[in-house]
């Protein structure tokens, strides 16, 4: 098994009712999906920093800058493109190198005040706000420092002021300090904030962030995945990775809040995969993305649709609980080989006729073949087969039938391939099982091959 994309690691209410004693409890989607961690949103694993093709020369012009530059450059890309983990990675080859680097971002409240600044700037924790004119001796005195100061267009107008003298006061021939800014804008052409203009004077270069190619995405839902004990080629069905890089746009934030929002409505709607279906129940129709590619910066009105409609999901998804037992919480996925051609289908496990079942409910047994029949009327040939053969491996012939005829030239759903072998191998389990009518299923099977 190949590791997936090269990373730099970073140091940086009331009671619930029990559900039934025969249903088995669910953690939301992670145990739907066989997840060992949350993949996407709110306490995923970033992994470390990954280094993609599209954005690895903005990566090399920021090292370069912090190693040997000299003033300000600028960072600017759109909310969510990576701009802060891009910027953690640089300060830490930057100060693997020997060079002091001070990195400031925003804190957990989102704001930033003067007296966190100059303690940043001095490295002092109780430094207090302090002169300027000082504050600005003190850092541009030897030993050499870079600065890396990220939503520089988010600061308060006096860490703005105490920056922009900074910059200032830096001597001509000074070999330092080299300083990275970023924001979400380009300063240079659009007008954010009137007090920032100082700074697009000042700076010497201006580097933007691009967005990553759709088959960069596609790796970086992949990893994400891996990481959290998932693979693409049996959660998400090719057509809706399609969709999700083409709504997404090449925009991480984008594709990690789409990601999100798709693993709650697929948990909701008890699906066992991602499908197309999914993603237009997620996110409206395909007509919506060309708004999501237009709007580069904030919410756009397709994810606030994809927040409200996740949400509602949630509630209509609390009638679907019997649906549970899909998490197959015997078969914990194992990490692949992240960059995987999405081509391949999952393919379908063969029945074990030798393993004693692992018995469910006659309630949880009649949901799994019931939700099967469902999948398998709308054209889900892929999640019918899993529930089948979830309820087949917990001792129903009835499955064990129904799932051979999705493999049986004589029943097999429009679109899919017959497989021989694959049918009698489930009616010789449904055999075993004691349904009699298998015997002239395979019969007829023989006869029609």
């Amino acid at each position: 098994m190949r590791r997936p994309l090269n990373s730099l690691s970073l140091g940086i209410p009331s009671q619930p009712r029990e559900p039934p004693a025969e249903v088995p409890s669910l953690r939301g989607y992670l145990d739907l999906y066989g997840f060992l961690k949350p993949p996407f949103g709110e306490g995923r694993d970033n992994g470390g920093y990954i280094q993609f093709k599209s954005q690895q020369k903005a990566f090399e012009l920021l090292t370069e800058h912090l190693a040997h530059g000299v003033g300000v450059m600028m960072l600017w890309g759109e909310e969510g493109i990576g701009k802060s983990e891009t910027l953690r990675a640089a300060a830490s080859v930057s100060a693997g190198s020997g060079l002091k680097t001070i990195l400031v971002s925003r804190t957990a409240t989102g704001h930033l005040t003067l007296a966190q600044l100059v303690a940043a700037l001095l490295n002092h924790p109780n430094a207090g706000e302090g002169v300027p004119e000082r504050v600005i001796e003190q850092f541009l005195n030897a030993p050499g420092k870079s600065l890396i100061i990220d939503d520089v267009d988010l600061l308060p107008d006096d860490c703005l002021d105490l920056l922009i003298g900074l910059v200032q006061a830096i001597p001509a021939d000074s070999p330092s300090p080299a300083i990275v800014l970023s924001c979400t804008a380009n300063l240079a052409s659009e007008t954010v904030r009137p007090e920032l203009t100082p700074l697009t004077t000042l700076a010497r270069h201006t580097i933007r962030l691009p967005r990553l190619a759709p088959a960069e995405s596609v790796q970086f839902i992949e990893r994400f995945l891996w990481i959290a004990g998932g693979t693409a080629r049996r959660l998400i069905a090719p057509d809706a990775m399609k969709l999700i890089v083409a709504r997404s746009g090449g925009v991480p934030g984008r594709i990690d809040r789409h990601m999100e929002a798709l693993l709650t409505t697929g948990f909701a709607r008890s699906e066992a995969r991602i499908t197309a279906r999914t993603v237009t129940a997620a996110m409206g129709s395909i007509a919506s993305v060309k708004s999501t590619y237009q709007d580069e910066r904030g919410v756009t009105i397709t994810e606030r649709i994809v927040q409200i409609t996740a949400a509602g999901f949630l509630v209509v998804g609390a009638s679907l609980f019997l649906y549970k037992a899909t998490g197959e919480r015997n078969q914990h996925l194992q990490p692949v080989n992240p960059v995987a051609p999405l081509t391949v289908a999952p393919l379908p496990q063969q029945p074990q006729t030798d393993k004693p079942a692992d018995t469910l409910s006659p309630a949880l047994m009649a949901a799994l073949l019931k939700r099967g029949g469902q999948s398998l009327a709308l054209g889900d040939v892929a999640v019918a087969r899993l529930l089948f053969q979830r309820a087949a491996d917990g001792g129903s012939a009835e499955a064990a039938i129904l799932l051979g005829k999705t493999y049986d030239q004589n029943f097999i759903p429009p679109g899919s391939k017959p497989d021989p072998a694959m049918a009698f191998a489930w009616y010789n389990k449904a055999a075993v099982l004691g349904d009699t009518r298998a015997a002239d299923l395979i019969k007829r099977l023989s006869i029609a091959h």
